[in-house]
């Protein structure tokens, strides 16, 4: 009775292991070397603080 419980307790094990291994995605595959519009890194514009006076006002308060 032992050996049949064991032995469905493995067979249950394996399945479950297998479909986890089936599902994960592959990592090992390379990426494609053209890249969509949408997989594309965005722009990133920084834009100053709104206390940080922009370059054009520091030049004209400084020559004032």
């Amino acid at each position: 009775m032992l050996d049949l419980r064991l032995m469905a307790t493995l067979i249950a094990l394996s399945i479950g292991l297998m479909s986890v291994a089936s599902a994960e995605p592959t990592k090992d595959q390379a990426e494609p070397a053209v890249q969509s519009s949408r997989e594309a890194r965005p722009v990133r514009v920084i834009l100053p603080a709104p206390w940080q006076p922009s370059e054009r006002q520091a030049e004209t308060q400084s020559a004032k």
